[in-house]
């Protein structure tokens, strides 16, 4: 049994995310989706989009106008939050042939009553971590899932590994993210992350493609599979020996042989 890596990717960057679909193919990679504000789309991002959809990626909802969910259903209530946020979002990706069946939280802004609402809904949530004042993300326990464990875990939580905002600088450093995945595979562990946009630079929350391609490198060099949050919860009556004995998954892309 092997550890794994559930990489995730939130709000409306399409364009950002279909310009790396080549790097997930090299590395196998299957990753989620989280979309926001989708009349933020156009035709082409819809488009682009489906394509990453058909490579085996997952395909989730993350507000319709990206709210806080513990302050709407505060102030709406639990049907409320869910007509106001939720089903315009899952409605317009519904519309483009987009059944979502995991959502995550705007800012990871979360508590029990949200978990109630929203699990109503879905049948697996993502939400985030602060990262630690000292040490690395190895030390945060909240991100990690004994493999074993997964069927029944039905809020993840991940943490963010974005490497600027506002064209700077930010986030954590690559020995901090490494030794994250060092421990999911010594401990036969899911560890979730969860970045923006994919760009050297950029306005909103990114992450740089060196960093993703390094994550990525580093997640097939410690024997971790990189799965989305669909491969789970379509998975989980089968070991994860078998599902891959038994090719469960499908065409789980084949890593191409790279000479970096």
């Amino acid at each position: 049994m092997s550890g794994l890596l559930l990489m995730t990717f939130d709000d409306f960057f399409v364009p950002e995310w279909s310009a790396v679909r080549g790097l997930f193919r090299e590395y196998g990679a299957r990753v989620t989706f989280f979309v926001s504000e989708p009349y933020r789309i156009d035709d082409d991002g819809w488009k682009r989009l489906r394509e990453l959809a058909d490579d085996g990626h997952t395909v989730g909802a993350h507000g319709y106008r990206h709210l806080w969910a513990p302050d709407r259903i505060a102030a709406l209530g639990g049907d409320g939050y869910l007509a106001e946020d939720v089903t315009p979002c899952l409605a317009a990706l519904r519309a483009h042939g987009f059944e979502a069946a995991c959502f995550a939280y705007p800012v990871s802004r979360r508590d029990e009553r949200s978990d109630a609402v929203l699990g109503g809904v879905f049948p697996r949530l993502r939400g985030g971590a602060r990262h630690p004042a000292e040490g690395g993300l190895d030390t945060v326990d909240e991100i990690f899932t004994p493999v074993a464990e997964l069927a029944g875990r039905r809020v993840l939580i991940g943490a963010g590994i974005d490497t600027g905002k506002l064209f700077k600088p930010a986030g954590v450093d690559d020995a901090s993210v490494r030794s994250a995945l060092v421990r999911a595979a010594g401990r036969q562990e899911a560890v979730t992350f969860y970045a923006h946009a994919v760009a050297d630079s950029h306005e909103c929350n990114h992450v740089s493609p060196a960093r993703l391609e390094t994550v990525l490198a580093q997640a097939a060099e410690l024997g971790l599979d990189v799965l989305g949050f669909d491969d789970l919860d379509r998975s989980a009556q089968t070991s994860w020996a078998e599902r891959n004995s038994a090719g469960f998954f499908g065409a789980l892309p084949t890593p191409l042989p790279h000479s970096r």
